[in-house]
């Protein structure tokens, strides 16, 4: 095969795959509804742009670039609008200068990564550092050095493993104007690498290849595998989450979820305590594919700063399709179903319960 075939068979590969992928949305049990397919459609393309991106655009690990997970267009795998994910590719044989900020931010977790989406033996956690140890500026800055050789009770530092592959840096926030205003961080390779040498046939086959397994396989891994672990859960309740190592959270994060299903004229209450207390705990609202509204113009997360408390310290939640005219309200933005996440971080307190309750719009309490 010449190059120039090589590569067309590579994006016809590629096409083929992905039209594959689009037949998720019109399976048997997905919804029958235009509008939530053509919300399954965009959500596709979503990761599809977050694929190649990741996997051809920056996938270079000796010219590394950060690259934005999640923004207010790209909800990837359940998307939270308080939190920035920065994710980079690296590779074991060379060391990177990482320089970022949380500036505005409540916490920050930098994680190194080793194995790939599709790969053998799945991907596992080589080394990580959190804000309660990392050492940071008057002005929320930070320089982090990933080595192979890392210096013994250095903070700022983490180890690099042979079969390193990428680094994510998740940043916390409870203003989301302040989420919006954050920077993308910085990375580079020590040594740098020469100037960027033209694209070859191989290197174009094997991103398209790699990008095709992770679009496909992450937007089938919620459409498939998140709403089976949800399957058995009674609609509208909201239980602990068992994380089976395949979600690759991290340890210090516990939740609770469920799905939640309104008629139009329907409205769910849901009411908790949060004063066990955790460093950072919301709720996010997602819609069958697990993408939130948009939150630039709606409200699809409530968090321990933005809720409005009870005299007693507890809070209920609002969710309906239209304003109540409450506090904590939850904007469905006319989607019919979809799940509810509270994500409670960092704390030695038992999760929170979540009794919930549903009731015509217009018999709900007005207090």
């Amino acid at each position: 095969m010449t190059e120039q075939d090589l590569s067309v068979a590579a994006w016809r590969a590629y096409c083929q795959s992905m039209a594959a992928a689009g037949e998720m949305v019109f399976a048997p049990g997905a919804p029958d509804d235009p509008e939530v397919r053509a919300e399954g459609i965009r959500a596709l393309s979503r990761y599809m742009a977050f694929g190649l991106e990741q996997c051809l655009e920056r996938a270079d690990p000796a010219r590394p670039e950060f690259v934005d997970v999640q923004t207010t267009i790209r909800k990837f795998m359940g998307d939270n609008p308080d939190q920035t994910y920065f994710s980079a590719a690296v590779r074991g044989d060379r060391s990177y200068r990482i320089n970022a900020t949380m500036a505005g931010a409540v916490a920050v977790e930098i994680g190194v990564y080793a194995g790939n989406f599709g790969g053998d033996g799945g991907r596992r956690l080589v080394d990580a550092v959190e804000d309660t140890t990392l050492r940071v500026d008057s002005d929320g800055g930070y320089e982090l050095l990933l080595t192979p050789d890392p210096e013994p009770d250095n903070p700022n530092q983490l180890c690099l493993d042979p079969d390193s592959s990428s680094v994510l840096i998740r940043t916390y926030f409870t203003d989301l104007s302040v989420r919006l205003a954050h920077p993308r961080p910085t990375i580079e390779a020590i040594p740098a690498a020469r100037r960027t040498p033209m694209l070859t046939p191989d290197q174009l086959k094997r991103g398209l290849d790699l990008a095709a397994l992770h679009t496909a396989g992450s937007f089938g891994w919620w459409v498939n595998h998140k709403l089976e672990k949800l399957s058995g859960t009674p609609i509208n309740t909201f239980p602990p989450l068992v994380d089976e190592g395949d979600m690759h959270t991290p340890q210090n994060v516990r939740y609770l979820s469920g799905e939640w299903r309104l008629a139009p004229d329907e409205a769910l209450m849901v009411d908790f305590d949060p004063s066990g207390g955790a460093d950072y705990w919301a709720w996010v609202l997602l819609n069958h594919w697990g993408e939130t509204v948009d939150w630039r113009t709606r409200t699809a997360v409530i968090n321990g700063e933005t809720a409005v408390r009870r005299d007693d310290g507890t809070v209920r939640l609002v969710v309906a399709h239209e304003d109540p005219g409450l506090p904590n309200w939850l904007d469905t933005a006319g989607h019919p179903a979809g799940s509810l996440s509270l994500r409670w971080f960092r704390s030695s307190a038992p999760l929170p319960t979540a009794k919930t309750q549903v009731v015509p719009f217009t018999q709900l309490p007005d207090s």
